[in-house]
This record gives C-alpha cells, sequence and structure tokens, in this order.
C-alpha cells in the first residue's frame, strides 16, 4: 500500500509538469499567431513573415499558416518557390479565396504569362467586386495582359524564411523508390496540364516528380474507392443490425472511412494541383512550338488507339439481322426469323455493355454545372462522348459486361458529383433498355 502511495506522489507531480510544459508551448504558438495575425491585418508583413515561416514550418498541414506565409512572401516581393508552395498546399482548402489572386501575382512577377493569367482567372470567378477593387484586380490583369511586370522581386538573404522549399536544391526524386504501379501503366484518363497539353497515358510525363506526384493521386483515387465499398457494406449491415451498441460501433466506423475519404480527395486535388505545377516548370525551359508538337503527337497517338478499337469491336459485330416490323415475322430461305425485339431478347450476353451516362445536351451546349464536374471528374477518369441521332451531345464512363460493375460507378461518380449519373445499356452498339438487357444477362 505504501509502495502505491509513493508510486503516486512520484507520477503525478511528473504528468502535471509536463501537461504544463505542453500547455505552455500550445500558449506560445496560440501568442506567436494571434500577433502574427495582428502584423498581417496591419499590413506589416516584414514582420509577419519570419511568424509565419515558422509556424508553417512546424505545421506544414495547416492551409491557414500556408496561406499567412505565401502570402507575406509576395507581399515582401520575395517571389521564390516557397511563396508558391504555400499557397498551393491553402488554396486546395478552405482558406481565403484571394489565395489564387496572389498565385496569379508570383506567376505575374516571374513574367509567366499563361500561369498568370490563369489564376487571374480563376480568383475572378469568385472573388467580390469589393475585395478585387481593394486588391486592385483590374489593374494587376490589365498589366498582365499587357506583358507588364510590376513588381520587383527581391533576393531573399535569410534561409532560416524558406524552410527546405529554397536556397537549396530539393533532393531528386528516384522513380526506382516509387515505382509506377502496373495498373497504372495500363490506364488512360484525360489530365489536362495547361492549356497546351493534355496527357492520357502516365508514359506522357516528362517530369519525373510530376509523374510521382500523379501517381500519388491516382492512388489515392483507388484508396478512396476502397473506402466508399467499404462504407457501403458497413451502412448495410448497420441496417440489418438491432443491437443499439453493436450500431453505435459501425457508425463511429462508418463516420471514420467518411474522414478518410474527405482527406483522400483533400489530398488528391492537392497532388494533382502540385503536379501540373511541376509538369509545366518542366515545359517553361522549353520553346512554345516544342510544347504544341508534342501534345500533337500525343493526340495522333489517341486518334490512332481510337481507331483501332472501332475496327476491332465492328470486327466482332455479328452480321446485322434483317429489318423488319416489330410486330412481323419474315422468312429467309424457308426459315422463320424472329422479330426484332426478339432477337435482341435472344441476343449472346457478351455483346451486351453497360455503361454510366453523366450527362447529355442538346446541340452540344453544356450546363455550367456540368462543366464543373466535368473538369474534376475528367481528372482521373476517361469520359467518352458521341452525337445520338437526335443530335444530343451524350457523355459516358466505362464499359461493363456487368451491371453491378456499372452500379458500383455510377454510385462513385455521383460521390464525385455527377448529379444524376445513371446505368444504360447497349446491344452491339444500339442502346436497349436496362431492362432488357439485364433479361438477356440474367439479372448480372
Amino acid at each position: 500500500m505504501d509502495k502505491v502511495l509513493l508510486s503516486r506522489r512520484i507520477v503525478v507531480p511528473i504528468l502535471l509538469t509536463i501537461f504544463s510544459i505542453q500547455l505552455s508551448l500550445g500558449q506560445q504558438t496560440v501568442g506567436k499567431e494571434t500577433l502574427a495575425i495582428d502584423y498581417f491585418q496591419q499590413g506589416d508583413f516584414e514582420k509577419a513573415l519570419p511568424i509565419f515561416a515558422k509556424l508553417a514550418q512546424s505545421y506544414p498541414d495547416n492551409a491557414m499558416y500556408n496561406y499567412y506565409y505565401g502570402v507575406s512572401l509576395i507581399k515582401n516581393n520575395l517571389f521564390e518557390t516557397a511563396a508558391k508552395e504555400a499557397l498551393l498546399n491553402s488554396v486546395v482548402d478552405k482558406t481565403p479565396v484571394n489565395a489564387n489572386f496572389y498565385l496569379g501575382n508570383y506567376f505575374h512577377a516571374l513574367e509567366q504569362w499563361e500561369e498568370a493569367k490563369d489564376f487571374y482567372d480563376r480568383y475572378e470567378k469568385v472573388g467580390t467586386k469589393q475585395e478585387k477593387k481593394a486588391l486592385k484586380f483590374a489593374y494587376f490583369v490589365d498589366l498582365c495582359q499587357k506583358k507588364s511586370n510590376p513588381f520587383k522581386p527581391q533576393k531573399a538573404t535569410d534561409s532560416t524564411l524558406f524552410g527546405d522549399t529554397m536556397l537549396k536544391p530539393p533532393p531528386p526524386i528516384d522513380e526506382k523508390s516509387y515505382p509506377i504501379p502496373e495498373a497504372l501503366k495500363n490506364s488512360t484518363f484525360n489530365f489536362q496540364v495547361n492549356e497546351l497539353l493534355a496527357y492520357h497515358s502516365i508514359g506522357d510525363f516528362r517530369s519525373e516528380a510530376s509523374k510521382i506526384l500523379f501517381t500519388k493521386a491516382w492512388m489515392c483515387t483507388g484508396k478512396n474507392d476502397s473506402i466508399l465499398l467499404l462504407t457501403d457494406s458497413l451502412r448495410k449491415v448497420h441496417d440489418q443490425i438491432a443491437r443499439v451498441d453493436t450500431r453505435l460501433g459501425l457508425v463511429q466506423q462508418i463516420v471514420d472511412c467518411e474522414q478518410k475519404s474527405f482527406q483522400l480527395m483533400r489530398d488528391r486535388e492537392k497532388f494533382l494541383e502540385q503536379s501540373r505545377v511541376k509538369e509545366t516548370a518542366f515545359w517553361e525551359k522549353e520553346a512554345k512550338k516544342d510544347a504544341v508538337a508534342y501534345n500533337n503527337t500525343i493526340q495522333e497517338r489517341e486518334n490512332k488507339i481510337t481507331e483501332a478499337k472501332k475496327r476491332e469491336a465492328k470486327a466482332k459485330e455479328p452480321a446485322p439481322p434483317p429489318v423488319l416490323k416489330p410486330d412481323t415475322v419474315a422468312t429467309v430461305n424457308n426459315e422463320v426469323n424472329l422479330p426484332v425485339k426478339e432477337a435482341v431478347r435472344n441476343a449472346p450476353a457478351e455483346n451486351i455493355l453497360f455503361k454510366v451516362q453523366v450527362g447529355a445536351f442538346k446541340n452540344g451546349i453544356i450546363s455550367p454545372l456540368f462543366r464543373k464536374a466535368y473538369a474534376k471528374v475528367s481528372k482521373l477518369r476517361k469520359i467518352d462522348k458521341f452525337t445520338d441521332p437526335k443530335k444530343f451531345v451524350v457523355f459516358t464512363v466505362g464499359n461493363f459486361k456487368h451491371y453491378a460493375d456499372a452500379t458500383k460507378m455510377k454510385d462513385q461518380l455521383l460521390l464525385e458529383g455527377m448529379k444524376g449519373a445513371f446505368v444504360i445499356a447497349y446491344h452491339n452498339g444500339l442502346k436497349i433498355p436496362v431492362t432488357q438487357a439485364l433479361k438477356i444477362t440474367g439479372g448480372n
């Protein structure tokens, strides 16, 4: 008993000391943050910068610290890599929308006109009139269009302001230590690097760093797909369980899965944005005509692949049945032929394909809402489009043999923002009702 009391007398003061140290450190951080924000709001960016530099280096995942740090660098005319990376880290989260404006300033100061215009355009869509006036947005956009640079970049003298992002080269990325998954090597996608370049396979990347960042984004998507399937199965189990304690445990697991899914999607957007920056930086060293020529080479390759697939699909198609009225029966060579509806009903299951339709627009006039969703989803998913006989431009995703696989893709696309996505069915290239397709495939 005495030993227990003695142990408690020793342990409790130690725990209190540790707690007081942690509390003191936390208070110091809060105090520094408050002071730095006061400097920032007063426009004293020179005093704010060193504090936010340390906070951003200590808490690299804190979007607001990155925002304050990046803007402070810009305001001090320090247009270095650290400013770009900090603002990119902040722009993917719920930070002030003017982060895009300051990224425009960054590229403007470096006279990278297209990139500056791109970020100015992004800010123009979301910034308020009052804020634009305060930031002199129209003034900077006008100068950018005239290719006039009002900024006076300063040389950095204090390396502690930049951590590992500048004043010493980043460590080279070794592809051998980060191998590209075989599934990605065989995948096709539509990744818009910038206004000149669109990539469709992992081999299109010229920057190794950009390739690996895109790979990380692709892997985030795969992990998220698995988590969504797990979440769906947990919900189904939850609905079937009667015991309250078990249901509460499942609810917690569902919430955990949703949080992981949110984080993965946030990471994916960050990796994709950083991949674009790295790949664009590679092409900035080359002539514009070289980038255009490279993109043309990619498009020619993709066109050849598409044509080859069409020829292959056409070669596999059976001879078309004779054209008959739906309710008539014809004879050819004294043999009775079934009506067209009956012929489709008795078609082999392998001739049935399921797709997910995500949009259809008369004369190709696309709605702003779909355009926004398309820009997001098409980064990692190949979206096909065709014009039907009624002059509707139809957008679809995937070619599935099984209805269940198409349904899973539909559910995933709905979560990714493709509102109104639904499954459609085709028989030898002709659209048929899904119910009829399911009868042919036996409900699979």
